[in-house]
């Protein structure tokens, strides 16, 4: 049986005011955000609020969420608003069904069935690029195995996802290049994953071909960034909605030994080996659902080039470099298949064509220089 779901509600705004004043935002809400996004003490707000870079810096650690737990255990609220990128979205999702008390995240990976949401559930995404406003998963650097790993639980799902393009509009272009990279990743790998379904791959499709069609226009300079806030928001959260029901495969599978040993935030990371996953598939099985991804992209770039097409674009978007510039060695080659195979179980049996340790290995190789 395929069963498809869209589990929180989705809301739009221009701009975060009009959110707050729609929702009466008080004092018994919690926001974690950072302080260059949001600085909720000027905005003239009653509410209490984390400001998650002073837990630590870069992609979420046990110990960078174990630290603002504890500060938790004696503020009190109602509603949790998560304003951030995938960051701030992926501590809140472990706040939200974190017991008061606890003490180490790691004993909520021994008890996933057994979580329990804490309190109303808001997700602000500031970058268009993990959906992770759509999911149940929460994406943490596990420093005591060495690996990142997924929580994930039916609990973690927000209450409203909320869309407000006035957080894309001002977007770095690094931020956005890396965020918008991650979020066709989602859309290409839930497409391929062997449980899409006629609606995931509806939303996996349409965000390939937003993404894609915004990067055209960006590269011909038919529009600038801001222009296209909405429409990379909007894409970035159909993603999210396919890989939701879908799941993603060998792409972010293998991008987690690679990002969480040398710090490479994770839509970049992804990127390191995305074409390089999907020309093995094609090398494996030309024939199945990988021509209908190649078809898409023929059809929406407008080039019978196919994967090299895309490539080229992707390079205007942000050039490429080999693993080697961020210090990755062929000794690591070895140790990065066998953590994939070890941890990422979950990721690969989304996988298009099965993957052994000597394929992810293969791959990583060919990602080294």
């Amino acid at each position: 049986m395929n069963r498809f779901g869209i589990v929180p509600t989705v809301e739009e705004y221009s701009d975060f005011m009009s959110f707050a004043k729609q929702h009466e935002i008080d004092c018994d809400d919690l926001i974690i955000t950072n302080k260059y996004i949001l600085d909720v003490e000027k905005m003239g707000l009653t509410c209490s609020v984390i400001y998650q870079e002073e837990y630590g810096s870069g992609e979420p650690t046990d110990v960078m969420v174990n630290l603002l737990l504890k500060d938790l255990e004696h503020v009190s609220y109602k509603r949790l608003i998560a304003i951030g990128g995938g960051t701030v979205i992926d501590i809140a999702k472990i706040i939200a069904v974190a017991p008061k008390g606890t003490k180490d995240i790691n004993v909520l990976y021994e008890n996933m069935s057994d979580l329990k949401k804490q309190c109303e559930f808001f997700i602000i995404p500031t970058t268009c690029g993990t959906g992770s406003e759509m999911t149940n998963i929460s994406i943490v650097n596990r420093t005591t195995i060495g690996t990142k790993q997924g929580l994930v639980s039916q609990e973690m799902y927000c209450d409203h996802a909320v869309l407000i393009a006035q957080f894309i509009e001002s977007l770095p272009y690094g931020v956005f290049a890396t965020s918008s990279l991650d979020a066709l990743v989602h859309g290409v790998e839930s497409f391929l994953s062997p449980n899409a379904t006629a609606l995931s791959e509806l939303f996996s499709k349409e965000a390939i071909r937003l993404i894609l069609e915004g990067y055209q226009k960006l590269v011909t300079k038919k529009c600038e960034l801001s222009e296209l806030a909405v429409t990379f928001l909007r894409a970035s959260n159909y993603a999210g909605i396919a890989f939701g029901n879908a799941g993603c495969g060998t792409v972010h599978a293998m991008s987690y030994a690679f990002g969480g040993k040398y710090h490479v935030a994770h839509g970049e990371s992804n990127y390191e080996l995305f074409t390089a996953v999907l020309k093995y598939y094609q090398a494996q099985n030309p024939g199945g659902k990988i021509r209908d991804l190649i078809n898409l992209f023929q059809q929406v770039l407008k080039s019978e080039k196919g994967l090299k097409a895309l490539e080229d674009l992707l390079n205007q978007i942000l050039p490429w470099k080999p693993m080697a510039d961020y210090g990755m060695t062929k000794e690591d080659v070895l140790d990065f298949a066998n953590s994939t195979i070890q941890n990422q179980t979950r990721l690969l049996n989304n996988s298009y064509v099965p993957m052994t340790e000597e394929a992810i290995g293969h791959i990583y190789l060919n990602c080294l220089i």
